[in-house]
């Protein structure tokens, strides 16, 4: 397996939204200035976890990544024949991210990485994917630990701001999910998982996006009105502003008769939404903005 073929099935786009997330709770901590160290065992450890989820994901997913065009390419990476050697490093990975976590950091930091790395794999992938459409609803909740872990790293409790950050990115997953999955509704169709835009098609997908998006916004200027919640003045401004915007790029694909072209608009401008967002909230720390 070459270097490509490692990014590839260890999903490194989206462990470096996990790392991103789990700085921004670590920045938001006020004690982080006297942690800077701290910060390098928790991307490792957090990378570590990330790409050991995505591998045990590809493993369980072999079957059903063969149907699908996005990701036919895997069976070519991740075979009968890869199989033991793939399971090994994945779970060889995910060991030792669990013991930098517990042994560099802090237990606490090693039980949420783990539980980011439970939700993915197990309640996710095997427990809700095939059998829900609630599946990246719930599951959404992966993408909440890493909030958690960046915050326990530094003071090693749970905080109102890493909370707040944590149901941000879970409200976000299904925005984000929602509208790549509308671009690949025969996809998943064919491989019989249940996505939602592919069980009820285009048009009231793309109701339940925008209803979805409306709560994220409205979520996102919380802090606004809960002092104990530290964002800073620059995350208000971005989350309005950008708030407003994808709106806008959820709306578009209704007023463009449901085009799919502009619904993978909306997905990869959800990306720079909740990056800006979490961008926003490390600044406003270590530069003070």
């Amino acid at each position: 397996m070459n270097f490509r073929e490692f990014f590839k099935i260890t999903k490194m786009e989206i462990t470096f939204l996990v790392d991103l997330v789990a700085v921004a709770a670590f920045f938001s901590d006020p004690a982080f200035s006297s942690h800077y160290i701290v910060i390098i065992p928790l991307l490792i450890a957090g990378s570590l976890a990330s790409m050991s989820a995505a591998v045990f994901n590809n493993l369980y997913d072999m079957d059903i990544d063969r149907e699908m065009k996005r990701t036919r390419y895997r069976e070519s990476i991740v075979n009968s024949r890869t199989y033991t050697s793939t399971l090994v490093y994945g779970s060889v990975m995910l060991i030792v991210a669990l013991a930098v976590a517990a042994l560099v950091i802090n237990p606490l930091t090693s039980v949420f990485i783990f539980l980011g790395f439970l939700s993915y794999v197990l309640l996710y992938t095997i427990v809700l994917k095939r059998r829900t459409t609630w599946n990246i609803v719930i599951g959404g909740i992966a993408g909440s630990f890493p909030a958690l872990a960046g915050w326990a790293a530094v003071s090693n409790d749970v905080s109102a701001t890493a909370l707040f950050i944590a149901f941000l990115v879970f409200l976000w997953t299904p925005t984000h999910f929602w509208a790549l999955a509308t671009n690949n509704s025969e996809d998943y169709r064919q491989a019989g998982v249940p996505m939602l835009p592919a069980i009820v098609g285009v048009k009231k997908g793309s109701r339940w996006i925008l209803i979805n998006s409306i709560i994220l916004v409205a979520y996102s200027l919380i802090p606004v009105w809960f002092t104990q919640i530290h964002v800073g003045i620059l995350y208000f401004v971005l989350a309005a502003v950008m708030g407003g915007m994808i709106l806008y790029y959820v709306i578009r694909p209704m007023a463009h008769n449901y085009s799919l072209s502009e619904f993978r608009k909306a997905f990869h401008f959800s990306n720079y939404y909740l990056m800006l967002l979490l961008v926003a909230i490390c600044l406003v720390s270590v530069v003070h903005l």
